[in-house]
């Protein structure tokens, strides 16, 4: 739809950065999504309890969120009748001439005299006279003044809230500066992303809540109760808890470019000085709590108002999205730098090695080329009539477009040149004292350092090769811990011994009561954690010898000696998943008590080997806990 008016008003304002973003966004899904699911599959499966593995999934639910929003922000963009549907149905907007909001017959007067218009119909006069074809919806509701959404693909409504309705009856030049701010944002069609039911201001609006709820109290409940010991799941953390403002910066930046520049569009048509006023009328009522996330700062918007055309404010609208974009890289090597601390690399190769990726980040993905040439093509489509006839102003505009033209291009210039040079082997190749120093150690990852044996406090270690890319071959079965005690040597007997007084038939005991349960390594609450899943648990002891339970995750004990009254057995059980293996070993005693009673001592290891490989780098952790038990079992 043609919309002369405001091209004539504006013909200047910063490049549609908020439409670049949504770009971006969509260029990398398939990356982010794979990256999403292969934290969510691989690290999700870290942590010695429960706890760990449930905090390590959580995280991973927080960075497939933004690609929900993303998803819904594009399902917007293909739909704008449903998402006018929803809005109006959401804010009670209903049109100008429905029964509810139609204005009142007119009280008897002077017939001479003309009546005056009632709002509704001097608003909707308004609104076409500056973009013809813009159709107002009415609402009732506090804390809004007046948004735009898309009516369809070629039609646009503004909903006006009773706020911006009490402005009008008492300063009708300040509420045509919000309408005008609002009509601003057609310039761009900015109403397809931002405005009423736009899933990009919902993501900023939740995203402190998901931090809160997702991250903060997960994050906290794993140390407070002491399960925080997996280096993998700390690295996870700290990857998390960098990406929660990367996530905002670039949507925030955006958003706030966009309202920016409506700003500047309303000063340019209806004075700087009504618009200020306007935003102090409103500032209560329409920039509260979240709001401030995706509004810029009223004292801000107001200094930009008061300032539009000097030549800071210009420097400001246009490089506001370019130097996120540097801020959002920053915080990512500062991030990864303390996640490669974790996962065992020397501090100054961990630092070359974030430098490296950040250097090499700056020409491989495909922002800053598009950032570049968006300022190169920008001033191509705005053209700038009023900045030819006042030769300062073209001055001003031409500093602000070179200097978005120059910062991006600078950077590209210096990410091309060979500055930084990743350390040889990999972040992890001068560290064999770490936890697993994976360019020493064959890819099943069965080394992990001097803490993952029998002594290792239910740690875990872990390592990163940046060499060929490996497969996702899961790691081999783990070693039997070191000094493991056994209650006699040998191995199980075939035919489960010599038993001249075993009643004929199989025993059956369940277990009455968990007498002792001491760590041998680990904590002491791993080892009451082991004896609260054996109370009340059913032993059978067969005719063979061998002695199960039904709890899935013990091993089949076969008998290695009997006598009289006592028997030993031994055994062990691997499980396997795509990106572990856990083997537990058990040692049994089994001594025979009064009528049906027997008492049931177990020495009980459990070693879990993880290797998982994510963007091609491989990660491998050991971790390894022993307990002493002694039951009491009943017939």
């Amino acid at each position: 739809m043609r919309r002369p008016p405001l091209r004539a008003a504006s013909s200047w304002g910063p490049p549609p950065w908020l439409w670049l973003t949504l770009v971006l966004f969509l260029t990398q899904l398939p990356t982010l999504i794979g990256h999403a699911l292969g934290v969510g599959t691989g690290l999700g499966q870290f942590g010695e309890a429960g706890l760990g593995r449930f905090v390590t999934a959580v995280l991973s639910l927080v960075q497939l969120l933004p690609l929900f929003f993303l998803l819904a922000a594009v399902l917007a963009l293909l739909a704008p009748r449903a998402r006018c549907h929803v809005v109006e149905r959401r804010y009670g907007l209903l049109a100008p001439d429905d029964p509810l909001m139609a204005p009142p017959a007119p009280a008897p007067g002077n017939p001479g005299e003309p009546a005056e218009p009632h709002f509704s119909a001097a608003m909707s006069a308004f609104a076409d006279e500056h973009a013809p074809g813009t159709r107002l919806r009415l609402s009732t509701q506090d804390g809004l003044s007046a948004r735009v959404y898309p009516g369809s693909w070629r039609t646009t409504r503004i909903g006006v809230f009773a706020p911006l309705v009490h402005l009008w009856q008492t300063d009708v030049e300040a509420a045509r500066a919000v309408l005008l701010h609002e009509l601003g944002h057609l310039r761009q069609g900015e109403q397809h992303v931002t405005g009423l039911g736009s899933p990009f201001t919902a993501l900023v609006r939740v995203w402190p809540y998901v931090l809160a709820g997702f991250v903060v109290l997960p994050v906290t409940l794993l140390f407070a109760t002491g399960n925080a010991t997996a280096r993998l799941t700390l690295a996870e953390v700290v990857l998390v808890l960098a990406s929660v403002p990367k996530v905002l910066l670039l949507v925030v930046a955006a958003l706030w470019s966009a309202e920016l520049g409506a700003d500047r569009f309303a000063a340019r048509t209806a004075g700087a000085d009504t618009v200020v006023r306007a935003l102090h009328r409103l500032e209560k009522g329409d920039h509260g709590g979240l709001a401030r996330l995706y509004h810029p700062p009223v004292r801000m918007r107001i200094r930009c108002v008061s300032r539009a055309e000097t030549t800071g404010v210009q420097l400001l609208l246009t490089l506001l999205w370019p130097l996120t974009l540097l801020a959002q890289l920053l915080l990512t090597t500062l991030g990864a730098v303390p996640a490669y601390a974790l996962l065992g690399a020397s501090s100054d190769r961990a630092v070359r090695q974030v430098l490296a990726l950040a250097h090499e980040s700056l020409t491989a993905q495909p922002a800053w080329w598009a950032t570049l040439a968006v300022a190169l093509v920008w001033p191509l489509v705005t053209g700038g009539r009023p900045a030819r006839r006042d030769p300062s102003a073209t001055a001003r505009s031409t500093k602000a477009y070179a200097a978005a033209v120059l910062f991006p291009a600078v950077l590209l210039f210096v990410g091309l040149l060979p500055l930084v040079s990743r350390p040889p082997g990999g972040a992890f190749a001068d560290d064999p004292a770490g936890p697993t120093a994976p360019a020493a150690r064959a890819p099943s990852g069965d080394g992990a350092g001097a803490g993952a044996g029998a002594g290792a406090e239910g740690g875990a270690g872990g390592g990163a090769t940046t060499t060929a890319c490996p497969s996702r071959a899961a790691p081999r079965d783990p070693a039997r811990p070191p000094g493991l005690l056994r209650f006699t040597p040998g191995k199980p007997s075939s035919s489960g011994g010599s038993e001249p007084d075993r009643p004929p038939g199989r025993r059956t005991f369940r277990t009455l009561d968990v007498t002792s349960a001491a760590p041998l390594s680990g904590t002491r609450t791993q080892a009451q954690e082991v004896g609260d899943r054996l109370r009340g648990a059913r032993w059978t002891l067969h005719d063979d010898g061998t002695l199960t339970a039904d709890l899935a995750e013990l091993p089949v004990l076969r008998t290695t000696s009997v006598d009289a009254t006592t028997r030993l057995l031994t055994g062990e059980r691997t499980e396997r998943t795509d990106v572990s293996a856990t083997t537990t070993w058990m040692e049994a005693r089994l001594v025979a008590g009064a009528g049906r009673t027997a008492r049931l001592d177990l020495i009980r290891a459990a070693t879990r080997d993880m290797r998982v490989v994510v963007d091609c780098r491989e990660f491998t952790s050991t971790s390894s806990t022993a307990q002493r038990l002694s039951l009491s079992l009943g017939g």
